[in-house]
């Protein structure tokens, strides 16, 4: 059969010329079917340029914008930001912020989550904002003591902080800034007992505090037997001459009110001298005084005024001078010496630089005889982290000798004079009463240091008890026991030169004591 014949017209599949019969654009602008590629390009140019500029005046106006604290923008009616809008992609978060839901974005600036303590997060904060740079600074080269509640807890007047009560004392020592000296007053409300155990917690959580924030914390008729200003006394405002303005106006009796008065408004008035005998005597803070702590204090705090402190509380039987620097009244005179043509130099001050390592203890036993002078009563002492000088406790004893059968000062020679020493004077007459010395180093050298220490056949006993001493409280040592540079060794040296220096110390206190029929004073040494 024939097949059936086919005829295709082939114009209609064939395309128009690009440069023939080009019909023109519309007039509202869109592009004709017929409008090439390059002019297609030119406008999608033009369009991305135009949205490229007015996102960038977007993100310029919103960059402009100054923000607002949550607190001030519903007062101010101002409207809230909305949060920017999450990236496109994988973002990885950290486990805090996928376990505490929050708004997306940023985190919060400081200063809308208000002003933080600078001894918590170690930045300048309220403390500046009324006091300035120089409370500041005060702050933050501050020493502290180590241990909450360490000198009621060694005296036994308090226990180990614990509860509700150990939190609210603890927040309100931290956020002591935000009181101002209208609310001082207020504190009279509070007991006042826990007001000095906030004036102990403030020594170690809070910042420094002046004598009118002293005067709110003591006010009231209670008679004050203990007083802890543990890295208080010294620091910043609370300097010891303002102290010792506090004892002087708590201590001082009050005027008679007739003397007050003057003359009666009339001659009929009754005579008031019978009430005047009748009333009692008013009843003065620190009359009571007995338990005084002044530890951690300033490196440059001076003895002088220590000294002119101790006069007005001669009623102390517990007093801590812990971590108080070598005793001498001319501190920055150390290098200075007096020229003069007609003799060779002397030197400015009591104590010389170099007085520590030549164990020159003449002004420092000289200062504690005068303090000891004014505390009479003085039963418990505490002299931790003071091993460079409390040796001038009994250095003297060595330089003269003990005359037990003649009179002080008796000639019983020619050619020697018998006379009783300094120490004697201090822990046989003035200091007969004292039974507790507490002159621990404050630090203890790691057991590797120890073991792998060279010592003699003096410092052997020394040695077995300080290691018998770690193991049984189970001290680790920080470093491993292979020290290649021998840090441990040396620091274990030092401490075993302070440690057979302090031993002897008390020995030869106890040695007179004995002497002279005196109760034996039981001495701290941290360890044993």
């Amino acid at each position: 059969m024939p097949k059936k014949k086919r005829t295709y017209n082939l114009k209609q599949f064939q395309g128009s010329s690009s440069t023939s019969q080009r019909p023109n654009a519309g007039h509202d602008g869109s592009d004709s079917p017929t409008t090439t590629v390059n002019e297609r390009l030119e406008d999608l140019r033009k369009d991305q340029s135009l949205d490229a500029a007015q996102k960038k005046r977007d993100i310029a106006e919103l960059v402009s914008q100054r923000s607002v604290p949550p607190e001030l923008r519903g007062i101010l009616g101002v409207p809230e930001t909305a949060p920017p809008k999450p990236k496109v992609g994988i973002r990885v978060r950290d486990r805090e912020r996928m376990r505490s839901p929050g708004p997306p974005g940023p985190a919060p600036p400081k200063s809308w989550l208000g002003f933080l303590p600078v001894w918590q997060s170690g930045t300048k904060a309220s403390d500046g904002k009324r006091k300035g740079k120089k409370a500041v600074s005060a702050t933050s080269v501050r020493n502290r003591p180590e241990k909450l509640m360490r000198f009621t807890q060694m005296v036994g007047i308090d226990g180990e902080p614990h509860g509700l009560l150990h939190l609210t004392l603890k927040r309100l020592a931290e956020q002591w800034d935000l009181l101002d000296d209208e609310d001082l007053p207020d504190l009279i409300e509070i007991p006042s007992r826990l007001r000095l155990r906030l004036l102990t917690y403030l020594g170690y959580y809070g910042p420094p505090v002046g004598a009118l924030a002293l005067r709110a914390l003591t006010q009231g008729n209670n008679a004050i037997t203990y007083l802890d200003l543990g890295g208080l006394a010294g620091h910043g405002p609370l300097t010891l001459k303002r102290l010792i303005r506090v004892l002087e106006q708590d201590t001082r009796p009050t005027a008679i009110d007739a003397q007050a008065e003057g003359v009666l408004d009339s001659w009929d008035a009754e005579d008031g001298t019978e009430a005047q005998l009748s009333s009692q005597p008013a009843a003065f803070s620190f009359a009571n005084l007995t338990h005084l702590c002044l530890s951690n204090p300033p490196s440059t705090a001076s003895w002088r005024e220590l000294l002119a402190l101790s006069k007005h509380v001669p009623q102390l039987t517990h007093l801590s001078l812990a971590y108080w620097p070598r005793p001498t009244l001319t501190p920055h005179l150390a290098t200075a010496t007096v020229q003069s043509s007609h003799s060779p130099e002397v030197r400015a001050g009591g104590s010389h630089y170099y007085s520590a390592m030549d164990q020159d203890f003449s002004e420092p036993a000289s200062l504690l005889r005068q303090l000891s002078c004014n505390l009479l009563c003085l039963q418990w002492l505490d002299l931790e982290g003071c091993a460079e000088w409390v040796p001038a406790l009994a250095t003297l004893a060595a330089a003269a000798s003990v005359d037990t059968a003649g009179e002080e000062g008796q000639d019983n020679d020619a050619d020697r004079w018998y006379v009783r020493p300094n120490v004697m004077k201090i822990f046989t007459d003035t200091w007969r009463n004292v039974t507790y010395l507490n002159c621990s180093q404050g630090w203890l050298p790691s057991s590797a240091g120890i073991e792998g220490l060279a010592t003699t056949s003096a410092d052997r006993h020394i040695k077995a008890d300080l290691i018998k001493h770690l193991r049984q409280h189970d001290v680790v040592p920080e470093f491993p026991s292979h020290d290649v540079h021998d840090v441990e060794k040396r620091k274990a040296r030092l401490w075993m030169d302070h440690e057979r220096r302090l031993v002897a110390a008390a020995d030869r206190i106890n040695t007179i004591r004995r002497v002279r029929a005196c109760k034996l004073v039981t001495v701290d040494y941290g360890w044993r």
